[in-house]
């Protein structure tokens, strides 16, 4: 999982495994040229706890001579706020923590400390909530910039090299919560299932976990081409064509693969979210949507389907921009990412009319210029047609999905819309031999 010269974040609450998986980097870095740092996150639950166990990394650390990235939040609240469970809010905001670390420090990768251990509990802790197949593989060694270097050793090997050197730990008193039923499998039922069925459960669970890992991994590979990443990684896009053909299980794997894989969901998916979705899928038309937890909304596009987080109301997720043209120039939009070039010339200078994505030489134009987002309602009479037609209409024939429209600029005078670039010109703006002067636009990328 370490590349030599790489650059490490490793995550340590200060218990045991954290501890020894810092300690371990620490021993390679050198052979292996390794720049290292350590990442603590405060979830502010146990205040006292909490205290103690950051002066505990922060003094390890030092000794090992590696930086330390810190961060806080109060978890109980954003519980009780998102109606989320504590420890399910715990995860996500640990996991934004240490993403935004990673890439705040530049890192490779970020190693977390989960040992056979935690593995055995979680395959276990599957199959009592019912997880499908994907769910009994476990936990992943990578996924994404996340690695766990540590899952081959037990937690008593571990806290056996910690003590062998001396090295403190801190023991959370939480793990002795019997109310939580991770606790209630580590401490009460694998216990009783070594005694009284199999002493050696945990392998044989690990080795369950290992073959249906093997199998999942075969099946997986037959979709996993069909996934398409945009937006800069927040978005993920199907052609729906390829998906409609896949039978259902097949779509489960498709879908759980863009939730785990794209959006890092795992658990609070059931049946009806997969069975909603699959109907979309086979039957839905374009524009039809249905949500999944945590925020992710699967939407139907022409001939895609899309699934994208929902942006938080107030956070601008909509683009808006309005500019006011006075008379021919070079002009910016910001937000929508142009510059605009105007110019008025004589119309046998011009060339036939043309009216693209990026250019168009137009007659009948007259400033002041506006140029904007679209707004729902409106309406222009494009090119070769008498009657007007919705906007809206226009990119549902151009095939243009929805969460691109808001990024194509409407220009409009004091006579209506007169070009939207890439999608229609108006008639009104046609070049005729007795037009006398032509409006030449040109956009440009920023």
């Amino acid at each position: 999982m370490l590349e030599p010269g790489a650059r490490i974040l490793a995550a340590v609450s200060g218990g045991s495994d954290s501890i020894a998986l810092l300690t371990l980097l620490s021993d390679v870095s050198s052979d292996m040229r390794l720049s290292l740092a350590a990442a603590h996150f405060d979830h502010g639950i146990r205040v006292e706890a909490a205290a103690r166990e950051k002066t505990l990394v922060e003094r390890h650390a030092s000794r090992l001579n590696v930086p330390v990235l810190f961060g806080s939040a109060d978890v109980p609240a954003v519980s009780r706020k998102s109606k989320n469970g504590i420890e399910e809010t715990a995860r996500i905001l640990r996991l934004d923590f240490l993403e935004r670390s990673a890439a705040e420090w530049n890192a490779d990768s970020v190693a977390l400390g989960h040992t056979r251990d935690d593995q055995v509990e979680t395959v276990l802790h599957h199959i009592i909530r019912g997880a499908g197949f994907r769910g009994i593989t476990g936990i992943p060694e990578r996924r994404g910039i996340f690695i766990r270097p540590l899952l081959g050793f037990s937690r008593g090997e571990l806290i056996e090299y910690l003590r062998g050197r001396g090295i403190r730990y801190a023991v959370d008193s939480s793990n002795r919560d019997n109310t939580l039923l991770r606790n209630r499998i580590r401490n009460r039922l694998l216990p009783y299932l070594r005694k009284h069925f199999n002493p050696s459960v945990d392998e044989s669970i690990l080795r369950l976990r290992e073959n249906l890992k093997e199998g999942w991994e075969i099946l997986e590979g037959t979709v996993s081409g069909m996934i398409i990443t945009t937006g800069g990684g927040t978005a993920v896009e199907l052609p729906l064509d390829s998906a409609r053909v896949l039978n259902d299980f097949q779509l489960y794997l498709l879908i759980d693969s863009i939730l785990r894989d794209g959006f890092s969901i795992y658990q609070d998916v059931g049946k009806i979210h997969f069975d909603t979705a699959k109907k979309l899928i086979r039957s839905g038309r374009s524009g039809s949507s249905t949500d999944f937890p945590h925020g992710v909304t699967m939407f139907r596009e022409q001939e895609h389907i899309r699934f994208a987080r929902k942006k938080p109301a107030g956070t601008g997720g909509d683009i808006h921009e309005e500019l006011l043209i006075p008379s021919d120039g070079d002009y910016i939009l910001t937000k929508l990412g142009y510059s605009i070039s105007l110019r008025t010339m004589r119309a046998r200078s011009a060339a036939p009319y043309v009216a693209g994505d990026h250019e168009a030489f137009l007659s009948a134009v007259k400033y002041p210029v506006r140029v904007r987002s679209r707004r729902p309602g409106d309406r222009m009479v494009p090119f070769g047609m008498k009657g007007r037609k919705k906007l809206s209409d226009l990119f549902i024939d151009r095939k243009i999905p929805l969460h691109k429209r808001d990024r194509f600029p409407v220009f409009e005078d004091e006579r209506g819309i007169f070009w939207v670039p890439g999608v229609a010109a108006g008639e009104r703006a046609r070049i005729t031999p007795s037009t006398r002067t032509v409006t030449h636009i040109r956009l440009s990328k920023l």
